[in-house]
């Protein structure tokens, strides 16, 4: 932002998002992004996917990208009285993947406990102070949110939840290219879109 004086709210936001995504990427192990992308990608495995009050659009994003590119992915609602529904289904082969940021959310922790206890894995996207669901991820991401608002910055759960989206993809892209293809042609035969 050239035009914008340095101490300008568009200047300040930006470094502190950059900021964030520096000091996030530097402590992720690839090992355990490895491990997260083979949880994901294995089509033997169903994925669940919740988020919670902020960060079910990022849920949301993750869930959409995934049913694209893989079989058995299923949303859950973020209403807490349905969650038993789910658990129900849920066997040892299983992943959930939990998007959970300060304030931790008292039924989205109960979730994962019950889960955990199913012997389903969890994915957890937080942030750099930790949800306590951690105790019980198999694998977790603490992404730096903070920035000079009222609100966290979601842009770093994003960026890594795109990463993830993005190898899984890469894992077993035949697939995903059919899934994609078919996809397109029912959105053609509905007409739900513009062709360019």
């Amino acid at each position: 932002m050239d035009d914008a004086p340095e101490g300008h709210v568009l200047n300040r936001f930006t470094k502190a998002v950059i900021d964030n995504i520096g000091q996030s990427m530097s402590k992720i192990a690839p090992a355990e992004f490895e491990h997260c992308c083979d949880l994901i990608s294995d089509p033997s495995r169903k994925i669940y996917v919740i988020g919670g009050r902020i960060t079910r659009t990022l849920a949301d994003y993750f869930f959409l990208h995934l049913q694209v590119i893989r079989d058995d992915v299923v949303q859950i609602t973020s209403s807490s009285n349905a969650w038993p529904h789910y658990l129900l289904d849920l066997k040892e082969t299983d992943v959930v993947v939990i998007f959970d940021i300060r304030r931790y959310e008292n039924g989205t922790l109960k979730l994962a406990e019950m889960a955990r206890e199913r012997g389903a894995d969890i994915v957890l996207f937080t942030d750099q102070w930790v949800s306590p669901i951690a105790d019980h991820a198999t694998v977790s991401f603490a992404s730096h949110i903070a920035v000079p608002s009222a609100w966290d910055s979601n842009l770093t759960l994003m960026l890594m939840s795109e990463i993830v989206i993005a190898e899984v993809q890469e894992r077993d892209w035949e697939h995903t290219q059919a899934r994609m293809e078919a996809l397109e042609d029912m959105f053609d035969r509905t007409k739900l879109f513009r062709k360019f």
